[in-house]
């Protein structure tokens, strides 16, 4: 099974090199570099051989120590989402139209995986495309790289402190954390949706300052 995807993805999606395989998960990254900074994007397919279904899902990455992560993000700068809900274009779908079924015979399984190939291409791609163009023009996420790129501070102190934000009582109070998010509030033009967005965005965008090396 792994290699047959393999082998689909070496052919159908060549950007996508495959990266590694860990707990049923078939992980494929391809690199873009926007504004100087590596934006990772990954194809994640979960395949059970015993329930015979394919789990698939599109992942944008700045901050790599997202890569293992199995709960999806509707935030702006590591978003993770189900592809069938991309090809379906709803927020929520029923579990039974969750997955990719095959028969777990060498002929049909393949045929989905052409299928699983096809959607990522059509619909994967497409929403990676746009993240892209959010990194390129969003005036929001400019906001917020042009504070940490002049953020001084020193990363495993404000790393613990959002730690322990985190852990006590679910509310972020640390200073750069209120003065990021103050700043980002007061971008003009940004929707009501994106604004409910900004404590995530304020949270991932210094958890990305404290990681990058």
């Amino acid at each position: 099974m792994k290699q047959i995807l393999i082998s689909e993805f070496e052919r159908g999606l060549p950007e996508f090199d495959f990266l590694e395989y860990r707990n049923g998960c078939c992980t494929f990254q391809n690199t873009r570099i926007i504004n100087g900074r590596n934006i990772n994007e990954y194809l994640h397919v979960i395949f059970a051989l015993k329930d015979r279904n394919f789990s698939c899902s599109v992942a944008s990455r700045i901050n790599k120590n997202y890569l293992n992560s199995n709960s999806y993000n509707s935030g702006l700068i590591n978003p993770h989402i189900d592809l069938l809900v991309l090809k379906k274009g709803t927020g929520i779908i029923p579990a039974e139209e969750a997955y990719y079924f095959h028969n777990g015979r060498v002929k049909t399984t393949t045929e989905i995986i052409e299928l699983i190939v096809n959607d990522f291409k059509e619909f994967g791609k497409s929403f990676l495309q746009k993240q892209a163009k959010q990194f390129e023009n969003n005036d929001l996420l400019k906001t917020g790289f042009d504070f940490i790129e002049n953020l001084e501070i020193d990363k495993s102190i404000l790393n613990e402190e959002l730690g322990k934000d985190i852990n006590s009582a679910g509310l972020l109070t640390s200073n750069p954390y209120l003065k990021l998010k103050s700043e980002l509030q007061s971008v003009k033009g940004i929707d009501r949706e994106t604004r409910k967005n900004i404590p995530r965005l304020t949270y991932e965008l210094l958890e990305f300052y404290c990681e990058d090396k």
